[in-house]
């Protein structure tokens, strides 16, 4: 099985409740430790590791959180699909 075919498949298992409540914005949210929590026993049953990691960046006058992860194929180490993305501060 590929790393996408892996890929897939732990999205299409992985569902995460919203169980948490933003009282000031009215709307209900999950947190990175509820994705992580239920997707640690997915990761083992397909044998990938997932890594996470951010950072600050300045673009211009603006502060970002660019976020990096990277899903791992235990069985072929060379095997990984990696993905980026910022978020900014509020204006």
């Amino acid at each position: 099985m590929s790393i996408y075919d892996k890929l897939a498949w732990i999205q299409r298992d992985l569902k995460v409740p919203k169980k948490h409540n933003n009282d000031f914005g009215g709307f209900k949210y999950r947190s990175c430790e509820d994705i992580l929590d239920t997707i640690k026993p997915i990761c083992e049953k397909y044998k990938t590791t997932l890594m996470i990691t951010d950072k600050p960046i300045l673009i211009g006058d603006w502060h970002y959180i660019e976020a990096k992860v990277v899903l791992f194929d235990n069985e072929k180490i060379d095997d990984f699909v990696m993905t980026t993305a910022c978020a900014r501060e509020p204006l």
